[in-house]
Order: C-alpha cells, then sequence, then structure tokens
C-alpha cells in the first residue's frame, strides 16, 4: 500500500457511521455498517461514503477506503466504454443501475486523482499490489 499514515504521502482517515450509503441498494444492507468518510492530505480532503460488512467491527482505515476506490478508478480507467466496463463486470449493459455505478466510479476517480495528483494516482492504481 501507498505510505499513507505517518508515511510520506501523510494521508489520514476520519469516519462517521451513517444509517445507509445513498450509492447502494438492496444487497442485503440491513447487516453493513456504514460510513461517511473524509480522506485528508497536505490541505486536501476527498470525503465519500464506504461500507463494510458486519465481520469487519471497525471503522474503515485511509488503507481499507483507498484500496477500495483504487478497484473502482482502475476498472473505469480499463474500460473503453461503459459496455466494455459492463461486459468486463459481469453488469448488464442495458441497466440503468449499472450505468449509474458506472457514472458514480467514473465521478470518484476524478476526485481521487485531484486528491491525489496525477503521480500518486498512477502509483496507487498500478504499482500497489492487491
Amino acid at each position: 500500500m501507498l505510505a499513507i499514515e505517518n508515511g510520506r504521502n501523510r494521508i489520514k482517515a476520519e469516519s462517521v457511521m451513517v444509517d445507509s450509503n445513498p450509492h447502494m441498494t438492496g444487497y442485503g444492507l440491513q447487516n453493513m455498517n456504514h460510513y461517511k468518510v473524509t480522506l485528508r492530505r497536505k490541505g486536501r480532503q476527498l470525503t465519500v461514503f464506504f461500507s463494510m460488512g458486519p465481520a469487519l467491527c471497525r471503522e474503515p482505515s485511509a488503507e481499507d477506503v483507498l484500496d477500495c476506490l483504487a478497484s473502482d478508478s482502475s476498472s473505469v480507467e480499463n474500460a473503453q466504454s461503459f459496455e466494455d466496463w459492463a461486459s468486463e463486470l459481469g453488469y448488464d449493459a442495458d441497466s440503468r443501475k449499472a450505468e449509474r455505478t458506472y457514472r458514480l466510479c467514473c465521478t470518484q476517480a476524478g476526485k481521487l486523482k485531484r486528491f491525489l495528483g496525477e503521480d500518486l494516482y498512477k502509483q496507487l492504481l498500478w504499482e500497489v499490489e492487491r
């Protein structure tokens, strides 16, 4: 992982438990823990909703959130189009819900890139082992 807290990049996470994640519906969400997480780095901040299953009985770390954002961001960075993305991830390309998910991933990828800067963004997506 990137050097997150107490490291060169000094990315810190603050989270607040919330009742729901507005970007998620269905999927047995009643058993999940939802958070509004703010990542901070060098005077910049990025706020996202983040959900974890009930087996993880702790607040999400910066690493947890960045790993999830990197996964979502790399999926849209690798795709040539929505249809390509949907096919790669097993979504129905005719689904409006899938298209909303794709657009959210694109939006969050742009926000993550602005938050980290181009070089750190690329490092997170392509050089960090998952």
